[in-house]
């Protein structure tokens, strides 16, 4: 079996491929308003919000250099970049597995990684996930180093790639919050002092925030450390109607009347009844503030509805498709990647890489995974994410973590208890699955007719 450099260099190979044959990509949905905020940016000299929400300011920057650099190969230049910080992300995927599970580990979860197209393809498009996860897995890496030496080399550079991690997702922010209490509670559990080391941390982390804190102080009157979008995603998850992202552009394609009527399975299906409008303000955090409102005004008159529609939030995530795959039946990629030749194979390998990583990666966290805080944490936050909404695009951040715990399941021998619990568990996976089956193969027919 290669070695785990071996596999972070093939991986790299895949994701280069993958961008060359997908060409330049038109931009769809929230990439055209990343790429809109950049160029606005470059060409007016600052930064501004949707009038809907906040975004974290670090992937408009990037736009914004890449126009101003590159000029309208600026996007394609972003791109690279994403390719090239992928070798990031495969480094982190192994050398986690390697401290947290075990050093045969992390050549599995290198080689998982590398081959996992759902997640190589999300370097070909123009959301920030890929270059959030290339920031925050090797932050973790030296957290854990530095927390075990006390080294404060390692702890400042931790807790500078975490904080800048926020600068591009505001679930960065929540997972540097829930890492500085961990390093805080990790010392006082050794008995020792609080000194230096988780000080160092914690100030590393606010280092990169603190600039633009006070840029929206001035702004807002409120040191924002990362973005406004809570009651955004409030609105669009706390209500009456079902959003799912992976199939709305696609619905939008087609005439009213001519629309299928795609809903999670009974009985987590909702009516569209009993619903709330997006409130307006005078200000964005006035805007926010309203839709925070409405939001928890609809869920205390609609308990059920709420609990019902977590369901269906979560099986959008597990859902075995992808943003890349929506793409290719969007029919939005110009190159040869959307030759038939080439994009059918795509879809069906992607497509069940998905549905195998869902269930494996179930059974795993059941059964087998790291006890460790650093894998823990993270990974609790992006499960938590269908509490507000629901897409496969929210499965990219808890990849990494799903490919380490499979990795920890192909190194270990469970015992009969232990198979139990990763038998439900992917029992209860393909339950997710089955919630959301209609609109994943209607997703998959639309991707397979369009390549």
């Amino acid at each position: 079996m290669p070695t785990v450099r071996a596999w972070i260099l093939i991986g790299v190979s895949i994701r280069a491929v993958l961008a060359i044959l997908a060409g330049q990509a038109e931009l769809q949905s929230d990439e055209a308003h990343y790429a809109w905020l950049g160029l606005s940016w470059e060409r007016f000299g600052f930064l501004s919000d949707s009038q809907r929400f906040l975004w974290p300011p670090a992937y408009p920057y990037l736009h914004k250099l890449g126009f101003q650099l590159f000029q309208e190969e600026g996007i394609w230049a972003l791109r690279s970049l994403q390719v090239l910080a992928s070798g990031l992300t495969g480094w982190g995927v192994a050398s986690l597995a390697r401290r947290l599970v075990r050093p045969e580990a992390a050549r599995w979860a290198a080689c998982l990684w590398a081959v996992h197209l759902p997640l190589a393809g999300y370097c070909t498009l123009g959301w920030p996930d890929s270059l959030f996860v290339a920031l925050l897995l090797p932050g973790l890496c030296l957290l854990h180093d530095g927390t075990l030496d006390e080294s404060p080399k390692r702890l400042l550079l931790a807790g500078l790639l975490i904080g800048v991690s926020a600068l591009f997702k505001e679930i960065g922010l929540h997972i540097s919050i829930l890492a500085i209490c961990w390093v805080f509670l990790h010392t006082i559990r050794r008995g020792a002092a609080v000194g230096p080391a988780p000080l160092t941390f914690a100030l590393a982390v606010a280092l990169p925030l603190a600039p633009w804190a006070a840029r929206n102080l001035q702004h807002y009157g409120k040191p924002i450390p990362s973005g406004v979008t809570l009651g955004e995603n409030l609105y669009q998850g706390w209500n009456s109607k079902d959003r799912n992202f992976d199939h709305l552009p696609l619905l939008r394609r087609h005439p009213t009347e001519g629309r299928p009527a795609l809903a999670p399975a009974a009985p987590f299906a909702l009516t569209g009844e009993r619903g709330w409008d997006r409130p307006g303000g005078l200000t964005l955090l006035e805007r926010d503030a309203a839709k925070r409102q409405g939001a928890f005004e609809w869920a205390g008159a609609n308990l059920g509805d709420l609990a019902r529609s977590r369901v269906a939030k979560l099986a959008h995530m597990i859902a075995p498709t992808s943003f890349p795959v929506r793409h290719i039946a969007l029919g939005n990629y110009p190159g040869l990647l959307a030759d038939r030749a080439i994009s059918r194979p795509f879809i069906a390998l992607a497509t069940l890489q998905a549905a195998l990583l869902a269930l494996l990666g179930a059974a795993a966290l059941a059964s087998c995974a790291p006890r460790h805080g650093l894998f823990w944490l993270p990974t609790a936050a992006f499960l938590s994410q269908p509490l507000l909404v629901g897409m496969s695009r929210l499965r990219v951040p808890l990849t990494p973590f799903l490919i380490i715990a499979v990795a920890a399941l192909l190194t270990t021998s469970l015992d009969a208890r232990r198979r139990r619990r990763a038998v439900i568990a992917g029992a209860l996976t393909l339950g997710l699955i089955w919630v959301d089956l209609e609109s994943t193969a209607w997703i998959l027919g639309e991707a397979w007719r369009a390549g």
